[in-house]
């Protein structure tokens, strides 16, 4: 990976984190965004000194301008993206269906669905379409494969761009780029309402990603599901 050029977003806490402070010790250039000022200065107080070259910003990735902003000046600073890592996400709802207010499924799909899509496309045609290379890797749920009570919202957000990431994936095939799907179980980050110890961790998703983002070049790892062994809440 030190001589690639890899996109993080949600890059200030969590999985999203952990993949910049393993890429960063990779020596590889990183641009990578969140929505934190303060917990992005606490990232670069944490970075390897050796690392690589770095583009960072800290801003709200639902505002498309911001987004098609940041991606401009990552490929200006940096030349170009090989793998983006589509980390950012969140679960804001605990509402059953019948009372989920239409806001608050408007705000998680765009959080969910519309963010990582627009940097999806906007790295695909600007960075990866004009070279007939490069890979998407997008960081999903296991709630894509099986439904729980209570987090509609949330599960219809995800489920949404896991269908938009499946086609995506058969139309740009046959131009050389890899996109793929990580679908994490419960992991204890700071995601969750309280700890949970038996839960994967943030630093063994981040190294499933790098282990997709690290097939040769004739090699894919389409889907990949990671979970806890203590987790049985699916079919």
């Amino acid at each position: 990976m030190n001589q690639k050029t890899v996109m993080v977003t949600g890059a200030t806490s969590g999985i999203g984190r952990e993949i910049v402070m393993r890429l960063a010790a990779l020596g590889a250039n990183v641009a990578f965004c969140g929505r934190s000022e303060q917990k992005l200065k606490h990232l670069l107080e944490e970075l390897p000194e050796h690392s690589g070259n770095m583009y960072y910003r800290a801003f709200d990735a639902t505002d498309s301008d911001m987004t098609k902003d940041f991606i401009i000046g990552a490929l200006l600073e940096l030349g170009q993206v090989d793998v983006l890592v589509n980390c950012a996400g969140a679960n804001t709802s605990r509402h059953k269906v019948e009372a989920l207010p239409v806001d608050t499924l408007n705000e998680l799909l765009a959080l969910n669905t519309v963010s990582p899509f627009v940097f999806m496309q906007e790295i695909y045609n600007r960075s990866m379409k004009p070279r007939n290379e490069g890979m998407i890797i997008n960081v999903l749920s296991t709630v894509c494969h099986f439904s729980n009570e209570g987090i509609g919202a949330y599960t219809a957000s995800k489920a949404s761009f896991d269908a938009l990431t499946k086609v995506f994936r058969k139309e740009v095939r046959e131009n050389g780029i890899k996109v793929c799907a990580i679908y994490p179980g419960g992991v204890d980050t700071p995601f969750r309402e309280a700890e949970r110890p038996r839960y994967l961790s943030a630093e063994q998703v981040a190294d499933a990603v790098l282990y997709m983002a690290s097939q040769p070049a004739q090699a894919v790892v389409d889907e990949l599901t990671i979970r806890p062994l203590v987790e049985k809440n699916y079919p």
